[in-house]
């Protein structure tokens, strides 16, 4: 049986590991908002609207929000074509990938 990222990562020498959670970071914050996110897959508010079942109006309002439910981000990021996973960072440096949001 092959082994697990956690474990290949785990692996790796501590200045290889700092670099790669730095260029994360980087990556991570590459988006800073539901829009640019969207326009970067070439999707437009109305083609979302349509997937979604709702005007574009609220996808705009929906773009412009800094606090929504969970289940509302699940149902943007599926449309887009994605699976929102959800990663809680404790103080001690350790991880709890949340990966089914209902």
């Amino acid at each position: 049986m092959g082994k697990s990222a956690k474990e290949v990562f785990d692996a790796l020498p501590e200045n290889r590991k700092h670099n790669i959670k730095k260029e994360a970071r980087i990556l991570i914050t590459e988006y800073k908002t539901l829009q640019e996110f969207r326009t970067s897959l070439g999707m437009t508010q109305m083609e979302l609207a349509e997937d979604l079942l709702i005007s574009q109006v609220n996808i705009s309002k929906l773009e412009k929000r800094t606090d929504m439910h969970i289940s509302t981000l699940r149902k943007y990021v599926e449309a887009l074509g994605g699976k929102l996973e959800i990663t809680i960072k404790m103080p001690n440096d350790s991880e709890v990938l949340i990966s089914s949001i209902n």
